[in-house]
């Protein structure tokens, strides 16, 4: 795809939202199954079931621009992906901690998305059907990081009291 105008751009960061998005469902789904502690399968399923009408917004904001929905592959989500699943060969799930930093680290990599798509709909003043299935894709993530990011803490010192470590 050729990148020559705010448009172009727009309809390839959308596509990149949308293939991020759709991989995160798979993801998440594996990761809920897998994880050590029910606050944290909890956690993660929650947010496949958020993700999975997010990317039904995603093809709503398409569908608004008279676009078919159409997903470019995105290697930081491939890469995510990979790393746990490489992590799994074994057969064994990875330590709780694996598991929190992959889905921190796609939380930081989806808010960064849609604050970029929201600030070119705004740019391109597009109207409220495009920015507000954006809005809030961007909020429902801020709030999944935020619980992501207690559990990081919950689980670092937890850590440390069975450690005996900072």
């Amino acid at each position: 795809m050729n990148i020559e105008t705010l448009e172009d751009s727009f309809g390839f960061q959308l596509q990149h939202a949308y293939y991020v998005e759709r991989t995160h469902v798979e993801l998440l789904a594996e990761m809920a199954a897998d994880a050590a502690s029910d606050e944290l399968a909890e956690a993660f399923a929650t947010h496949r079931d958020e993700t999975e009408r997010q990317v039904e917004r995603l093809e709503d904001v398409f569908a608004a621009l008279g676009r078919r929905p159409r997903a470019s592959r995105s290697r930081a989500a491939d890469g995510l992906a990979e790393s746990r699943r490489s992590r799994t060969a074994d057969g064994e799930s990875p330590p709780e901690y694996v598991d929190l930093e992959i889905g921190l680290t796609a939380e930081r990599l989806e808010i960064r998305s849609y604050e970029g798509l929201l600030t070119l709909a705004g740019r391109l003043a597009y109207a409220d059907d495009i920015v507000e299935p954006l809005e809030e894709n961007l909020e429902e993530e801020r709030t999944t990081l935020q619980r992501l990011e207690g559990l990081e803490t919950e689980t670092s010192i937890t850590g440390s009291l069975e450690t005996g470590r900072p």
